[in-house]
């Protein structure tokens, strides 16, 4: 199983079991194509998606996303997000973010930069099958969140 940096490693080990492999996978294979990727951020409690869905609404800021706690993938351990560097400087806007969504995508993932509501490049989540109203009520239940191959 292959080792990467440490906010790396934090933000996969958020993820659950499954989502952690296919985290695993697709950060190594956008390394192996030369791109310096971190995993910046993986999976989030419903209060701290309110506070992000808060940012450019009731918080200053631009809009980063549109789902509210409850209603991310990251809120069931399935997505993650990326950071793409130029050696330690991170970089918001690059090519680099469309070439890693080919790799994600060939890999069976869903990229965010494919979403209608908002492009979020950055972002990658496992397929679940399933609404995230199903999804709620698997965590409300503790049962475990299903990942599609």
């Amino acid at each position: 199983m292959p080792q990467f940096d440490a906010r790396s490693e934090k933000n996969i080990n958020t993820l659950v079991p499954k989502a952690q492999e296919k985290a695993r996978a697709f950060l190594q294979a956008v390394r192996d194509a030369g791109i310096n990727a971190k995993i910046i951020d993986g999976s989030r409690t419903f209060k701290e998606q309110d506070a992000l869905f808060a940012i450019g609404r009731t918080k200053p800021g631009h809009i980063v996303t549109n789902a509210k706690g409850g209603f991310s993938n990251h809120n069931f351990g399935v997505a993650w997000d990326i950071g793409i560097f130029d050696g330690t400087k991170f970089v918001t806007e690059s090519s680099r973010y469309d070439k890693a969504g080919k790799i994600g995508k060939t890999l069976g993932l869903e990229w965010g930069g494919d979403f209608n509501s908002i492009t979020d490049k950055p972002h990658f989540q496992c397929k679940t099958g399933k609404t995230t109203a199903a999804l709620r009520k698997l965590k409300k239940e503790g049962k475990e969140i299903p990942i599609l191959d």
